[in-house]
């Protein structure tokens, strides 16, 4: 008899704990949605052509900085074969050349690409409008729908392994940008 009783409580917190997780989870799926951050931004003609125009400026910059890195490779390259036949004086301001092109290329690979560099500023320029847009758009949706989190399920960090196709509101985030089909 208490056997039974055990049984039945424990069956009975069993089915309480399941609905109580049922319900829990049923309330959650409706606070939250998914937008597919790569699939909007390749919907959004300027946000490619600014990442184009970065790239492109890029290449560049990258050229710029290994033409002066080739450069001081080749001087160190004849300075090394021509060590011996030099005097210490010579020595001296053939190594200092090799390291003023040497800065001059840190200088750049630090003008253009460092924290606060051109391709830094471009980005500012050309591509965080689009996005600080796209993050608007999310909020006024997730504000009238009563989502409390979205998730960026494109995004490889936290990425979602499946999604309910009906969460995505990443063509609603279009519509409100403008960019309908």
């Amino acid at each position: 008899m208490k056997k039974n009783l055990i049984r039945l409580i424990t069956a009975l917190a069993v089915m309480a704990l399941a609905f109580t997780g049922a319900k829990a989870q049923d309330a959650s799926a409706r606070n939250y949605a998914l937008i597919d951050m790569q699939y909007l931004t390749e919907q959004i003609p300027q946000y490619k052509s600014g990442t184009e125009e970065i790239e492109k400026k890029a290449k560049e910059w990258n050229k710029e900085i290994n033409q002066l890195n080739e450069q001081a490779k080749q001087l160190y390259v004849k300075y090394q074969k021509d060590y011996d036949k030099m005097t210490a004086d010579d020595r001296v301001k053939r190594e200092n050349a090799i390291v003023q092109v040497e800065e001059k290329a840190a200088e750049l690979q630090n003008k253009y690409f460092g924290r606060n560099g051109e391709a830094m500023k471009l980005q500012e320029k050309l591509i965080k409008p689009i996005q600080d847009n796209i993050y608007q758009a999310v909020k006024l949706i997730s504000e009238r729908r009563g989502y409390q989190i979205v998730f960026d399920r494109a995004s490889s960090v936290g990425s979602i392994i499946y999604a309910d196709p009906k969460a995505d509101i990443s063509n609603d985030v279009l519509t409100v940008l403008g960019y309908s089909e």
